[in-house]
């Protein structure tokens, strides 16, 4: 991304629509034209979809002269190009000036400084042609710095641990996962016996480079008969924790693997399988989605980057938003998982068949 020039928000409403955008995105063939109208599931990555998701809950139509979506399924979201491009990328309004400029700078007029404008580009179809078939560049870093912390003025309201929780690590549910002792001990894992997370299992979160004790704690319930109403959900995260400022897994992922590719799955005990499998530079995310601050910590550790999301189309979705933050600046490949399929279902013979190309 430029980080220099950026774009009036009012000449973006006038000349980008949200179909161009889906174009950027590559998810232009999930929706389908009905006259003014294109319609299809919805991509925000945020959106969490039933096993049947429904392909008419998301349109995209013109008003007033400005092209507009709106979701009628659970996440009721909707605004302009605008906030459709933040909402899919997870940048602010003075970032995704930049992301405007970068994508659109053959319509749009740049501009520098407090107004200055920059000459606008004229992108000819021999030079977008060549840009297309470019092949990928080294990666690029000098503007990315590893964070001394991962807290900010977001987190708050989160007041970061001074203890370490009493766990059982030979808890039968880490044995039924197929986690090892040396894998249980090397991350700290097993079930809580009292407070908050009695009965699940307590992850324990660290800042990079870590700190004397654990940020917080993820509890996942140690068995598959989770009941958010009867009081006992699949996860348990203190109120107000910024999960999305960490990697879990990253301290050790760094440890003596040195050039090896750092491997992201969404959940925890994917990365745990990858783990063991033989790919000891493993992460997760907490969920489906990379956030900015989770990808400024991979690219500031200077490694290729694979990513490993679960089978099906938010995954996949997560995946394509993931590489196009990342690209600029690292190698990226990704691995698309079956359909409903997971890393830590797979063989660890299917795991390093899928890991061991060389990135």
């Amino acid at each position: 991304m430029s980080g220099r020039a950026y774009v009036s928000f009012a000449e973006v409403k006038e000349r980008v629509s949200i179909v161009d955008a889906l174009e950027v995105f590559g998810i232009t063939d999930q929706f389908r034209k009905e006259g003014k109208t294109h319609a299809g599931v919805c991509p925000l990555p945020e959106h969490r979809h039933g096993p049947s998701p429904n392909p008419n809950q998301f349109k995209i139509t013109i008003r007033d002269g400005e092209s507009v979506f709106y979701c009628f399924g659970d996440c009721q979201r909707g605004g302009d190009v605008i906030e459709f491009v933040k909402l899919m990328t997870g940048l602010d309004n003075r970032h995704v000036r930049f992301w405007f400029a970068e994508h659109f700078s053959d319509r749009l007029t740049l501009q520098r400084g407090r107004g200055e404008r920059a000459k606008t580009s004229k992108t000819t179809p021999q030079k977008k042609k060549a840009r297309e078939t470019r092949g990928p560049s080294a990666p690029q870093r000098a503007d990315v710095q590893l964070p001394t912390t991962t807290v900010s003025t977001e987190a708050a309201e989160y007041k970061p641990i001074r203890f370490r929780l009493q766990v059982d690590p030979v808890a039968p549910y880490l044995r039924e996962r197929g986690l090892t002792d040396e894998t249980i001990a090397r991350y700290g894992l097993g079930v809580a016996q009292r407070g908050m997370l009695k009965g699940y299992v307590a992850i324990p979160v660290w800042e990079s480079p870590p700190g004397e004790f654990p940020y917080g704690y993820l509890g996942r319930w140690a068995g598959e008969d989770y009941d958010d109403e009867a009081g006992r959900p699949r996860y348990k995260w203190p109120a107000d924790f910024p999960k999305r400022r960490f990697l879990f897994g990253l301290n050790e992922a760094l440890d003596g693997t040195e050039g090896q590719p750092i491997v992201v799955t969404e959940g925890v005990f994917g990365a745990l399988h990858c783990v063991q499998c033989g790919f000891p530079a493993s992460v997760a995310a907490f969920g489906a989605s990379l956030s900015r601050e989770q990808a400024k910590l991979l690219i500031a550790t200077g490694r290729p980057v694979v990513l490993m999301f679960d089978g099906g189309q938010p995954g996949r979705r997560a995946m394509k938003k993931a590489a196009l933050t990342l690209a600029p600046h690292t190698f990226v490949r990704v691995v698309r998982l079956n359909e409903r399929q997971q890393p830590d279902d797979l063989s660890p013979e299917e795991v390093r068949k899928v890991l061991s190309v060389t990135v």
